[in-house]
């Protein structure tokens, strides 16, 4: 699979160049730290561990690299680790070549690309958290609360939410226990779909 998208990207050499590729999570981040490149494509099932998980070394390892997460075997559970990694993107292997480039290009031109055909993570939440969920929800939220709500989205942790914020952990989780209180949603991964049908963050059509 690695070596087909590397061919079919490589006909297009005016729009792509591919400058490693790796077998497993190590040989990824050793790119990342080599190359510093503008996006990464990255499997999920990696002989050495997730990359889901693996999307913090890799970060840290290339700050400016964005992210873009591919499986063939889709689970809404997946789909919302992906959302809740940091990733920039998920895109499922059996979609068609389009799509998935169209992924490559929004992904690498600073956008948030999120589409799953067989998950229904993105558009089925549990009754209770559905009244919460609507657009219009946002209006009644503060601008802090915003920008918390969208780096909780990013993945971010409240350590870090803080230290982006100039505030302190505790008002961090103080902001996220009053989102989940006016959006009646009751976990984190409830706060990321919403940030994503909310706009906060880009949503790919299904």
């Amino acid at each position: 699979m690695r070596e087909l998208i590397i061919r079919m990207l490589g006909r297009q050499a005016a729009r792509y160049t591919v400058v490693a590729e790796g077998a497993d999570a190590k040989g990824a981040v050793a790119a990342c730290e080599e190359f510093q490149p503008d996006l990464l494509i990255l499997d999920i099932n990696l002989p050495d561990e997730s990359g889901i998980d693996a999307v913090p070394r890799l970060k840290e390892a290339s700050p400016r690299t964005r992210i873009l997460l591919c499986t063939a075997y889709v689970t809404d559970d997946r789909v919302i680790d992906a959302m809740r990694s940091g990733a920039h993107g998920f895109v499922e292997k059996t979609n068609t070549w389009n799509d998935f480039v169209d992924a490559v290009d929004r992904v690498g031109s600073g956008e948030h690309y999120f589409s799953s055909h067989h998950s229904g993570a993105l558009t089925d939440i549990e009754p209770a958290e559905r009244g919460g969920l609507t657009p219009a929800s946002v209006v009644g939220l503060s601008g802090r609360e915003k920008d918390v709500l969208q780096l909780i989205a990013h993945g971010n942790t409240s350590k870090e939410i803080a230290a982006k914020l100039g505030i302190s952990v505790g008002t961090v989780e103080t902001h996220r226990t009053n989102l989940m209180k006016k959006l009646h949603i009751r976990n984190v991964a409830g706060l990321v779909v919403f940030a994503f049908r909310a706009g906060l963050i880009r949503l790919a059509p299904r």
